[in-house]
């Protein structure tokens, strides 16, 4: 981006701020199949998606939307009857597209698609281990950092996409239990639902933009649920540059690792932002040596800005 060009936010302002909140519940159905819960709000719009979701494929296999608030002709009510298509998609390579397929160029079909990323992200938090999987770890655990690996090993191996995925999951980590003292957050039951448990794992998000009278803006983006309670802040000029990035972990699934990626977060001061940001924040805070949480938080908040380049 040349210096002389501004960024633009691509949302609505109320009264100087734009704030939009995501909420999901999950209910375990039967030994594979969970059902997800959430809502997308901002000053604009409410939507709901609910899923009936297959594990450990994360497969759609029923999908819903509802239109609870918003302005026909600026979030089109035929959406949530062309959202059922996606019936058949998996989380991963390729979901967005599919999303936008189903969904068509319609007034509200980017809303539709955040939400639908939020669903898939907050789907793969709870994992239902097949009987058995767990004996393949079948070591005594005298201490809370054995613990630590044992729960670690086995989340690589019931979902090797996590493999090399962040700093916690990346292939080096397994050292760090023999060097430090490591704590899980959670215990063996988030991996153990029982059929019929309802609100079994819960989230929460908030994301806002703040105008600033310099023209520039201030970009504040959380996270909180069972396992985690995340934080990520940062300033944006009007050109594009970053300042005053920080994050924090004050829940996290492995404390001892977790924290570790928080500290790159300030390598993004000073980084002058532009269209490519994905790859850009993928190299500074993403990536086998970040943190897949801090990436999605502050990359969502650039999700609704334009760059002019």
């Amino acid at each position: 981006m040349n210096s002389g060009q501004q960024i633009t936010l691509n949302v609505p302002l109320k009264k100087n701020k734009y704030l939009r909140t995501f909420s999901a519940e999950i209910d375990i159905l039967t030994e594979n199949t969970i059902l997800v819960r959430g809502q997308m709000r901002d000053h604009r719009f409410a939507l709901e998606h609910v899923w009936t979701l297959r594990t450990p494929d994360y497969e759609v296999l029923t999908a819903g939307a509802t239109q609870l608030a918003g302005n026909e002709n600026n979030f089109a009510p035929e959406l949530c009857q062309r959202y059922q298509a996606i019936n058949g998609v998996r989380v991963g390579r390729g979901f967005s597209k599919r999303i936008l397929t189903a969904l068509g160029d319609l007034p509200g079909t980017r809303e539709h698609l955040f939400l639908a990323i939020e669903m898939a992200r907050v789907g793969q938090q709870v994992y239902q281990f097949p009987p058995g999987f767990a004996a393949q770890f079948s070591a005594v655990a005298v201490t809370k950092t054995e613990a630590a690996k044992t729960s670690w090993l086995q989340d690589r191996a019931y979902m090797p996409d996590l493999v090399n995925s962040c700093y916690a999951y990346r292939d080096e980590t397994a050292e760090l239990f023999s060097q430090r003292e490591i704590n899980c957050s959670f215990d063996s039951s988030l991996t153990r639902p029982k059929p019929g448990e309802q609100n079994f794992f819960w989230r929460h998000k908030k994301l806002s933009i703040s105008a600033q009278a310099n023209g520039g803006h201030i970009c504040q983006s959380s996270m909180e649920d069972r396992i985690h309670d995340i934080q990520v802040e940062f300033e944006l000029s009007h050109e594009g540059i970053i300042s005053n990035a920080e994050s924090r972990g004050l829940r996290l699934p492995y404390h001892g690792i977790c924290e570790d990626p928080h500290l790159r977060t300030a390598q993004l001061n000073g980084q002058q932002i532009t269209s490519n940001f994905s790859r850009q924040f993928a190299a500074q805070v993403g990536g086998s040596g970040g943190c897949t949480h801090i990436f999605d938080l502050a990359t969502d908040c650039l999700k609704l800005f334009k760059f002019g380049e």
